[in-house]
């Protein structure tokens, strides 16, 4: 067999390899696309749970703060004392009203300034990561451009395939099979990686649907305990008499 004929086997086995590794990367691409869309999909649900959190939740049980504190207040200011031992109790315990009000405002402040600087920090890797895509985007519009200027050589005829000789063919099979095999490594690697990020996509789910339910739970909570203050509100303005206080 001459070397044209070993070099013509040796393409056709290529060929096969090259469409055995191109149904492989077309199936790690659809599961970088599926996860994509999981992380996507995630990324959306984070964000509602957060505004549902943070911006309702949040706001909503801190009304209901406000609330108890204002029914405190109008209990204890209404309560009618007969002497200054009781009229000092009441004016202390409205004082320890207004400090226990404002602990909780500083112990909050403390958190939500802790919240604030994990946030900052998620913003600068969302940067990064941003980053990281446009750069990704350029080496694409590089890979093209170049691609562009091959298609154009060829266009002009500077292929000269009658220049070819079969040593240089086998030199450029050779280094095909040993591109193909490094890039097989690649898709095996890649193939490994994705399961991995589908399963932890999916975790991220199912965690997040969790966290949606108990934000839903809570704020059926919130809501019914602010019945219970509006109840309460109402008895403090409309009844004639309050009870006497005890210590």
């Amino acid at each position: 067999m001459s070397q044209s004929d070993i070099n013509a086997a040796s393409i056709r086995e290529n060929m096969m390899r090259i469409s055995q590794i191109d149904t492989e990367v077309m199936e790690n691409k659809a599961l970088i696309f599926q996860s994509r869309t999981t992380i996507e999909e995630n990324r959306l649900l984070i964000l509602s749970n957060y505004t549902a959190a943070f911006m309702g939740n949040r706001q909503l049980t801190n009304a209901n703060t406000d609330g108890i504190f204002e029914n405190r207040n109008a209990i204890l200011s209404n309560y009618l004392f007969v002497n200054d031992v009781e009229k000092n109790f009441v004016y202390a315990q409205i004082n320890k009203a207004s400090i226990d009000f404002l602990q909780h405002k500083s112990t909050l402040n403390s958190a939500i300034l802790e919240i604030s600087e994990e946030m900052a920090e998620v913003n600068a890797k969302l940067i990064d990561i941003n980053q990281k895509i446009m750069d990704l985007n350029q080496s694409i519009v590089d890979f093209n451009s170049k691609q562009i200027s091959i298609n154009k050589d060829l266009i002009d005829g500077k292929l000269k395939p009658a220049k070819a000789t079969t040593d240089s063919n086998t030199e450029l099979i050779k280094k095909n099979r040993t591109t193909m095999s490094s890039l097989e490594k690649k898709v095996k690697l890649n193939r490994k990686k994705m399961h991995s990020l589908l399963k932890k996509s999916v975790n991220n789910s199912t965690a997040l649907m969790k966290n949606k339910n108990q934000i839903l739970q809570r704020r059926a909570d919130i809501m019914a305990n602010r019945e219970t203050i509006q109840v309460n509100k109402s008895k403090i303005f409309f009844n004639s008499k309050m009870p006497k206080m005890t210590v």
